[in-house]
């Protein structure tokens, strides 16, 4: 394969977005994916329904991003929730904004938010590789030259990762970023478990199912 522009490592929400972006900078865009779909994760957020983002403003979303939200302030001027409603928007997805400012689609289907990033990924010429895992970042004389996935190599100086956290497995998030990430020499600071599945001993999760509760505190 020629050398690329950019690659990018992980298809979830983030790193759709970060290939998007790029590719409409004219960038020659790899966006490459472990599992067999690009997405997974998005599908099953806000239970399924997609919360798309927040109507809040700059200043009060970055109070909300520990422990340095100001990191971020240069990169939400430059495209923030907005952006990203006028893009569904163009490809056919209608959002409402609901309690506590989130906005979902109107048609309460996640993978119609999916679809229309991927619709968006192809007007722009990305290519979506499935299936292949990123095991080595390749490195000379400490500069980024590309990655190897599957065994083969791809080429580019400029590699972003977008692999998520630890939180969910089943969806590919397994870490692959930090590994990625100290193989080459960076520190990684301790990872902490935040919003996570809950498992359960028992039918009692089974007969469950179908039972929806709002503003309800539980002890554990």
């Amino acid at each position: 394969m020629n050398k690329l522009d950019l690659i990018v490592v992980g298809a979830g929400p983030a790193g759709i977005l970060a290939a998007g972006r790029a590719a409409e900078k004219s960038a020659k865009v790899l966006l490459l994916e472990k599992m067999p779909q690009a997405g997974r994760k998005l599908l099953i957020t806000g239970k399924g329904r997609c919360n798309v983002t927040n109507d809040a403003e700059i200043g009060k979303f970055l109070k909300y991003v520990k422990p340095n939200g100001r990191f971020l302030r240069q990169a939400f001027s430059e495209y923030y929730s907005k952006d990203i409603l006028h893009l569904l928007n163009r490809y056919g997805v209608e959002t409402s904004l609901e309690r506590g400012g989130r906005y979902f689609p109107v048609s309460n289907q996640s993978s119609d938010i999916l679809n229309a990033l991927k619709k968006w990924l192809n007007d722009l010429n990305v290519d979506i590789v499935c299936k292949q895992k990123v095991e080595q970042l390749i490195v000379e004389n400490k500069e980024i030259k590309g990655v190897i996935a599957n065994g083969k190599k791809f080429f580019s100086d400029k590699v972003i990762l977008a692999t998520g956290g630890k939180s969910y497995p089943a969806t590919g998030s397994t870490g692959d970023g930090y590994r990625l990430s100290k193989d080459i020499g960076h520190s990684i600071v301790r990872d902490r478990p935040a919003l996570v599945a809950v498992e359960t001993a028992g039918d009692i999760a089974r007969k469950l199912q179908g039972l929806n509760l709002k503003n309800v505190k539980a002890s554990v």
